[in-house]
């Protein structure tokens, strides 16, 4: 009794017994980088022995002062699965471990865009069984110092229940990488939307910019978790008062009896800030009226499209609810039965709530429309407006990364920088539109950075922003600056100028993604020559007279390219003013000649020099596209 007393004396003021633990990623279901030291660590009593057996093989190492250890393996081929044993006081078993090939999957919104929301996303999800791809899904963490574990997230095999919202550019990547190779493929998806790229630097990187240094100093003292959760119930709050002030749900505004001659007008698809409508933020009402005969009513079911909300909406036809959704950038589409419909007059009324975004409609008109059979009823163009929260006040401040340099590369890749991967993939720019030209160095810098902080000059693949048009020239700009990072040793740009949709910011076409990032890689990371780095990329030009020579690198055209025809080319003469030009490819394969007859004496010339230049018809072979480029800033 007397020592049960002591035990209970022990537990109660506070302490506990420490014992060998691992960081969360290392997990039943884990792949280890073949052909490469593995490399084993944790935390255990201070000067404990601590046994690893993997695959057959013993080794052990004492635990350090600040209870932490590490232990190495040699490199080992392609195997599995496996099982490991931790062991000191305790034991840790995990199962079901490969050795194969890990992949860092990183960026903002485009590369952690789920699986089962991309171009036939739940058809896609529903194969997505393969014992060997293993998925890791990071969660998304803020830190003001470096961390040596995350947050959440462990090793899961990939199955539909498990990559669900998983990112879809990640899972295709990895899929084509383990079709055409047949090793197990490790992917750790660890991206955050809406991030630049500021906050994925380490404070090496950033601290070299003045209009850092401040904020990364006071980071150190934050604790985040606490933020984030003050910041959760002020938004919270913000929303149920918002509920709360509509004035419209208290009116009941979705009512068709209810009177709305004296609301404004507006054309629709527009945003919020377009439009001039304040507060923004806070919830809008929006209501027009359609037409339908007694044809257009024998269909039994109907199809609304309103688009992308931003960011919630509530719809109504006739005063009844036929869809709501709170995903800003998701495509709205309801199925509505034909009783909810009257012939002649009938009315569709939308509640739209922003809560600190842009607001509004952010599809292109055609999104619009009333599908009854085989006719579109366009919902385009003039409808009534009324605000419901004019006195809504300022939605709370998001607590978000790009306040915070330094914050991701803290939380979400410092804890991996122990282990062992094959290489990079990286989708993200959209975050810095505004220093489009700053982007650069800073691109560089972070991938110079990552593989020193890694201590290997693995393959770094990323993605080129595709096509998106009214970007005032800032996607172009972006773009430029991403090729940039050419110029270092094993880098790849995937080509996106012809997959993206020139009125979404978040184009679903990923498959097409993965699979150029893939054969990228095939080509820098596993050897395989017959595929390609790179479509033919510009590399010097002259002039002929009253036309352009523009010859090509890095192999030649596909054989169906057209010889003549080719758009996407603009020249210029000494006045440097750009008019679109006549491309005819040369038996060369890989020397394209231009004219226009504006331009008598040409010289200089762009290609795709737009945010959303339209038909793309230069590619390789392997279906990769020739990037953008232009020759007056050379």
């Amino acid at each position: 009794m007397k020592y049960l007393i002591s035990f209970l004396l022990l537990i109660s003021s506070g302490f506990t017994f420490a014992k060998v633990s691992l960081p969360k990623f290392f997990s039943n279901h884990m792949v280890l980088q073949r052909d490469a030291p593995i490399t084993i660590y944790g935390w255990a009593d201070a000067g404990k022995t601590v046994k690893v057996n993997f695959n057959n093989k013993n080794l052990e190492t004492k635990a350090n002062a600040s209870g932490e250890w590490t232990i190495h393996f040699k490199g080992q081929k392609t195997g599995g699965p496996y099982k490991m044993t931790i062991a000191e006081d305790n034991e840790i078993i995990l199962e079901d471990v490969y050795v194969g090939d890990v992949w860092f999957c990183s960026g903002q919104s485009n590369m952690g865009w789920k699986l089962e929301d991309a171009l036939n996303g739940k058809e896609e999800l529903s194969k997505a069984n393969y014992e060997k791809i293993k998925l890791l899904q990071v969660s998304r963490t803020m830190a003001g110092l470096p961390q040596k574990d995350i947050e959440k997230g462990q090793w899961e095999t990939c199955s539909p229940e498990n990559a669900l919202g998983f990112s879809a550019v990640a899972y295709f990547f990895g899929r084509e990488l383990y079709q055409e190779y047949n090793v197990p493929i490790g992917l750790i998806n660890s991206s955050f939307g809406g991030t630049n790229i500021e906050a994925w630097m380490s404070e090496e990187m950033m601290g070299k910019h003045e209009s850092a240094k401040k904020v990364i100093a006071e980071m150190k003292n934050i604790n985040f978790s606490d933020v984030i959760k003050n910041y959760n119930k002020d938004f919270k709050n913000w929303e149920d008062k918002a509920d709360k002030l509509d004035v419209g749900m208290q009116e009941r505004w979705f009512d068709n009896s209810y009177d709305k001659s004296s609301w404004k007008t507006i054309n629709v698809p527009i945003l919020w800030e377009t439009a001039k409508i304040t507060p923004s933020d806070g919830i809008v009402w929006v209501s027009r009226t359609f037409e339908l005969n007694e044809k257009e009513l024998s269909e039994k079911e109907f199809l609304l499209s309103i688009g992308r909300v931003d960011n919630e909406d509530v719809t109504y036809i006739n005063g009844k609810i036929v869809g709501e959704s709170k995903i800003k950038d998701l495509d709205r589409f309801y199925k509505i039965s034909n009783t909810l419909f009257v012939v002649g007059k009938n009315t569709i009324t939308i509640r739209v709530k922003n809560s600190g975004d842009i607001g509004g409609f952010r599809s292109a008109k055609e999104a619009l429309y009333l599908q009854t059979g085989q006719q579109k009823i366009s919902l385009a163009g003039e409808w009534k407006y009324e605000i419901g929260t004019k006195n809504i006040e300022e939605v709370p401040v998001r607590q978000h990364p790009n306040i915070y340099p330094t914050s991701l590369y803290n939380g979400m890749v410092a804890p991996f920088l122990g282990i062992k991967i094959k290489g990079i993939i990286w989708y993200q720019a959209e975050s810095n539109s505004k220093n489009a030209v700053e982007y650069v160095d800073l691109f560089k810098d972070m991938i110079t950075d990552w593989r020193k902080k890694w201590k290997s000059d693995f393959t770094f693949v990323f993605a080129q922003l595709p096509n998106y048009a009214g970007q005032n020239n800032r996607w172009i700009t972006l773009r430029e600056s991403q090729a940039k990072a050419l110029e270092l040793k094993n880098t790849g740009m995937a080509v996106l100028i012809d997959v993206g949709a020139d009125d979404n910011i978040h184009p679903i076409h990923k498959q097409i993604v993965g699979k150029r990032m893939a054969t990228i890689a095939g080509n820098l990371a596993y050897g395989k020559k017959e595929w390609s780095a790179s479509a033919p990329v510009f590399e010097k030009y002259k002039t002929e007279g009253n036309t352009l020579l523009v010859t090509f690198k890095n192999g030649t055209f596909a054989a169906e390219t057209p010889k003549s025809g080719i758009s996407g080319f603009m020249i210029a003469g000494s006045d440097n003013k750009f008019y679109p030009a006549n491309g005819y490819l040369q038996n060369d394969m890989k020397t394209i000649k231009l004219s226009s007859d504006k331009v008598s004496a040409p010289k200089e010339v762009r290609y795709l020099w737009d945010d959303a230049p339209g038909k793309v018809m230069l590619y390789n072979k392997d279906g990769l596209a020739t990037p953008p480029f232009r020759t007056d800033d050379l």
